[in-house]
């Protein structure tokens, strides 16, 4: 197993040139929320705006689309019930944070698992509907199809991902051999949620590595802390940066632990999490700049 550690991340996260533009950074569409979860989309939205993309749509039910442009008033926000969604606008999407799992919110996730072709990230409610619906298969297609797709359970989404396999002892087994057989199941990138998150690359094959994260601390196991990774990563997917998955975990747990200084572990919140994102970034350009000056 290998560590997730600052010089890994400093050689993924670039400078940014002076000639740029927004849409150099990326379009990234969050489709999450509902009307009882407003704050997951908010959350989310916040955390790829905060990590870099050039442009971030949050694509809710018409009847919260106020709420989330109050919140969050540099997103796009685009219409759930709109009967054409044309997805080759975008440069990644994150779906689940707060989707729910009606029928409104699988019909959604079909359609993504069928017509988007872009990275995708799988949270939340999208990996309880995937693992309702026992589409782990479908998921499956997209990845041997070479479609970039992260998923990010935590244990008990795992549990229910892995509900069907009967050859797998879940309860007797460790973390890693969890993220080994999701791995094998469905083939995607994928992100074993919890302290010391776990992560499996997708691409590569069976000599792909497991990798540890080495940043994040207790205080971080708050609601919202999912969403606000999911965001990140969906926000580096945007912008094209390599290894994306294994960047936003070390910057989310650093976030985290940025936050933490001043807030406390009791007190953090996932709202600081987001917040501390542009400084942890800030502090892996500057450590990359430190050692190339030397």
């Amino acid at each position: 197993m290998k560590k997730i550690t600052d010089e890994l991340i400093m050689n993924l996260i670039p400078e940014r040139q002076a000639e740029s533009h927004k849409g150099n950074f990326g379009r990234v569409l969050v489709i999450a929320g509902s009307p009882m979860m407003t704050g997951a989309c908010i959350l989310c939205s916040r955390a790829a705006l905060r990590s870099g993309a050039g442009l971030v749509y949050a694509m809710v039910p018409k009847e919260i689309m106020p709420q989330i442009q109050v919140a969050v008033p540099e997103v796009i926000i685009k219409s759930r019930d709109d009967t054409v969604k044309d997805y080759s606008y975008y440069d990644a999407i994150v779906m689940g944070p707060g989707l729910t799992t009606d029928d409104a919110a699988a019909q959604l996730v079909d359609d993504v698992l069928e017509r988007a072709e872009c990275p995708l990230v799988l949270d939340a409610d999208a990996l309880n509907i995937v693992a309702l619906k026992g589409w782990q298969d479908r998921v499956k297609d997209r990845c041997l199809r070479g479609l970039a797709t992260v998923i990010t359970p935590h244990m008990g989404e795992a549990e229910r991902l892995l509900k069907d396999d009967q050859d797998f002892d879940f309860q007797g087994a460790e973390r890693e051999e969890v993220l080994n057989e999701l791995y094998d199941l469905i083939g995607a990138t994928v992100v074993l949620k919890g302290n010391r998150t776990l992560v499996r690359p997708m691409f590569g094959g069976s000599l792909d590595p497991v990798y540890v994260n080495t940043t994040g601390n207790p205080g971080m196991a708050t609601a919202g802390s999912g969403d606000v990774l999911s965001g990140m990563m969906g926000g580096l997917l945007g912008q094209n940066i390599k290894n994306a998955a294994m960047a936003s975990v070390f910057l989310h747990g650093l976030a985290g632990d940025i936050a933490s200084e001043t807030k406390g572990q009791y007190g953090l919140i996932a709202g600081d999490i987001v917040e501390s994102i542009p400084e942890a970034i800030m502090n892996i350009l500057e450590e990359k700049n430190g050692l190339q000056d030397l």
